[in-house]
């Protein structure tokens, strides 16, 4: 686990900070695809060898995991970019599912040319609307209520729970 250290910016530093976190971000979607070229890179000149194409995807699934940030992003390039690997949901890994697991050259030059960050871009923020959440919780209950299925168990003073907070967030925001 990483030790939380909290620094703070004096006024005059915020902006200049924020500029240069971005660019470090940039250049960490950079070494990420630089990396992921390498490996394969490796497994490619490795003229199929199996031991070759293993450590690869070894190297892909701790490539992926070293950075949660961009794993899902990276985890579909994967899987889009060589066809001849797998993900294993049970062992969180990639594997080779394929009795030929040479990487060829076209597979190759499609992954180099095209990053990750491109083929699955990061998704539009979604900021929490708790009031808006509230409401929908609100009327699945009522819908739930009105149309019981069997098995349900509604709690009606959560729901009212549920409705006083809706007002104090609403008288709040």
């Amino acid at each position: 686990m990483a030790k939380i250290v909290t620094k703070t910016f004096t006024d005059d530093q915020i902006d200049s900070n924020i500029v240069s976190l971005g660019n470090d971000a940039l250049k960490v979607q950079q070494k990420i695809h630089n990396l992921a070229v390498s490996i394969c890179l490796v497994w490619h000149d490795s003229n199929g060898k199996a031991e070759a194409s293993k450590i690869a995807v070894d190297r892909l699934t701790a490539l992926q995991n070293a950075s949660p940030y961009h794993a899902n992003a990276f985890s579909q390039w994967v899987a889009l970019k060589l066809p001849m690997v797998e993900w294993s949901k049970e062992n969180k890994i990639w594997y080779i599912h394929k009795k030929n697991s040479r990487l060829m050259g076209k597979v190759f030059t499609a992954l180099r040319d095209e990053p990750f960050w491109m083929v699955s871009p990061a998704p539009e923020a979604k900021p929490i609307d708790l009031g808006m959440d509230l409401e929908k919780l609100i009327k699945k209950i009522e819908k739930r209520i009105d149309n019981p299925v069997d098995g349900d168990v509604i709690d009606i003073a959560s729901l009212k729970f549920l409705r006083q907070a809706r007002d104090v967030y609403a008288v709040a925001s």
